[in-house]
């Protein structure tokens, strides 16, 4: 069922076996799986079915640095499905390396290992729509090419790694019937949690208190309680619950909204092959399950140890589409699509635009339709299939590549960020519609970042000449201002409630409980301790999958009485 918050009467307490704050990817996985065994759920989503402008303005921060973190709405989504509704797909898991306890990362112990969470990426997978959880070129036989270009092997360097692209899935749009029919779950939307309110001791939350835009304040109260509203949000929500615990619940390590990491991405190169051109694998492959794949530049674990570097991988891409240097009518004529006012907002998200179209140039408009008169016939035999995959088809192609007869591509790194406790988000005194504090955010890179990133291409580059197969071609001579001035994150929300053994060393325990608390869990990659190469969005669901399991097994059951409405909503949709 799914309920207008706005139909209660003011002051109404909504009971349920568990509460699950935020209804998106980790939120509705651990209600259909919770609800199938047996308990009572109430889904709570701040924003509405769809988006709502004056819901998504209360996630706005107070402050950030726009030199190195993104707008938070480009970042989250308040609405059905979170910030899954203008995700690119992107799917694949952290590696064995990134549980590896690095002495030449700082803050990097994990309290789990690789093999605890591996059994979860199948059933991650399904959730994503996204085939097999085989991440490695070599074990998928129906692709017979398994190196990038012919005679490039694995060693210390990898192309044979992949990641794999879901639909993309909307979880809101996927699961929206099953969430919707099950009679074990209630959805509330339009209702955000301001206040998570204790005992006195702080060990044990009573309920929690929510607000409509409309006015209304309701109570929700469960035997427990997890927080799945998003890294940043859910550190919010801690931190303002600070009524018996001073410094938000779940501080007694006084690093809660501490260690906030994303990654590191851009180019400072582009890569020139030497073997011949058409055998480049620039593009997706397809696998038996016709599931779009893509291979990466990576290090094996023994050389990530050897030369201390951070977690970092590299593809191939397309020139970036606002550059009318390109010369290429197909990426012109995306470029001119992509800033058509009717249509770019239709055809994906904001942030996705800015990459793809890379910085804003003046006076450019009329050299992108000179590209696109120039290369006429190609651009318009090539424009209706890729339209139709792109935005017709269920399974979407994930981006744009073009095939370069000089062989010769740009080259994206994607790297991982050091835990850092300098790099923080915290409440300011600026309050969002409904009296709660707003976020600062001080996302902060260190010189290991960067450097790590200018090395690991270093390797690549070695790697590439040793087996005379091509070379890098760097874009700049001054690297490290590059990669500086390429360095920000925020849609990547890590580590502000990392997960710890004990109390005085993180905010969450191995099984995403908060440390002192017996019945509030947290879903969310806030609890992780580094943040890899991998995007995160995949990890989340299986972490969720992990945490469903472990409640399951708990032995208090769910009771099988249904919720007690104190006062039932006059009318309800969908």
């Amino acid at each position: 069922m799914f309920i207008d918050a706005e139909t209660f009467t003011n002051e109404t307490t909504f009971n349920s076996d568990i509460t699950i704050v935020g209804a998106g990817p980790a939120g509705i996985v651990l209600a259909l799986e919770l609800a199938k065994a047996g308990y009572e759920v109430a889904l709570i989503e701040s924003g509405n079915l769809d988006l709502s402008e004056a819901i998504q303005k209360l996630g706005e921060a107070s402050y950030f640095d726009p030199q190195f973190h993104a707008p938070m709405p480009e970042c989250t989504r308040r609405q059905l499905g979170g910030t899954s509704v203008i995700w690119g797909g992107r799917c694949l898991p952290y590696d064995r390396v990134d549980f590896d306890q690095r002495d030449y990362i700082p803050h990097s112990n994990w309290p789990l290992t690789y093999e605890e969470l591996e059994g979860y990426f199948q059933k991650a997978c399904d959730y994503f729509f996204c085939g097999r959880a085989e991440f490695d070129i070599k074990n998928i036989t129906d692709i017979k090419q398994t190196s990038l270009v012919p005679g490039l092997p694995d060693e210390q360097v990898l192309t044979s790694t992949l990641e794999r692209w879901s639909l993309p899935t909307n979880f809101g749009k996927e699961y929206s019937t099953e969430l919707q029919q099950h009679a074990r779950i209630k959805l509330l939307y339009g209702l955000t949690c301001t206040q998570i309110e204790t005992n006195d001791s702080g060990a044990y939350v009573e309920r929690v208190q929510a607000k409509t835009l409309g006015g209304k304040t309701l109570y929700l109260q469960s035997r427990k309680y997890i927080l799945s509203g998003g890294a940043l949000n859910t550190t919010r929500l801690l931190l303002a619950s600070d009524q018996y615990c001073a410094g938000g619940l779940g501080n007694h390590s006084g690093w809660l909204g501490k260690f906030y990491m994303g990654h590191l991405s851009g180019e400072i190169a582009t890569v020139h092959f030497t073997t011949p051109p058409k055998e480049t694998i620039f593009g997706f492959d397809r696998d038996a399950d016709d599931i779009y794949l893509r291979r990466r530049f990576s290090f094996t674990r023994e050389f990530l140890h050897q030369k201390e570097l951070t977690n970092i991988v590299s593809w191939l891409g397309s020139p970036k589409f606002g550059d009318p240097s390109h010369q290429n009518g197909i990426l012109s004529s995306a470029y001119v699509a992509l800033n058509f006012p009717i249509l770019k907002d239709y055809l994906t998200s904001t942030a996705m635009r800015k990459a793809a179209i890379g910085k804003d140039q003046q006076g450019i408009y009329w050299l992108h339709v000179l590209n696109i008169l120039r290369n006429l016939g190609q651009t318009l035999s090539f424009i209706p299939s890729f339209a139709y995959g792109r935005f017709v088809a269920k399974r979407k192609i994930p981006a744009l590549f073009v095939y370069s007869a000089a062989n010769e591509y740009p080259l994206h790194y994607h790297g991982e960020q050091v835990p850092n406790p300098n790099s923080t988000v915290s409440l300011s005194s600026d309050l969002d519609a409904l009296g709660m504090r707003r976020l600062d955010i001080n996302l902060r890179y260190l010189q290991q970042d960067i450097d790590s990133v200018i090395n690991a291409h270093w390797y690549w580059n070695e790697h590439l000449r040793k087996h005379n197969c091509g070379y890098l071609k760097y874009l700049t001579n001054d690297l490290e201002a590059s990669v500086w001035e390429q360095a920000g994150d925020g849609f990547h929300q890590i580590g502000t409630t990392r997960m710890s053994i004990g109390p005085q060393q993180g905010v969450v325990d191995v099984n995403c409980k908060i440390h002192g608390l017996d019945n509030l869990y947290v879903a969310s990659s806030s609890n992780f301790v580094t943040s890899g190469q991998a995007n995160s969005t995949f990890m989340i669901v299986a972490f969720a999958l992990r945490l469903s399991d472990h409640l399951k097994q708990k032995q208090e059951k769910a009771c099988s009485a249904p919720l007690n409405l104190m006062v039932y909503p006059t009318t309800s949709t969908m």
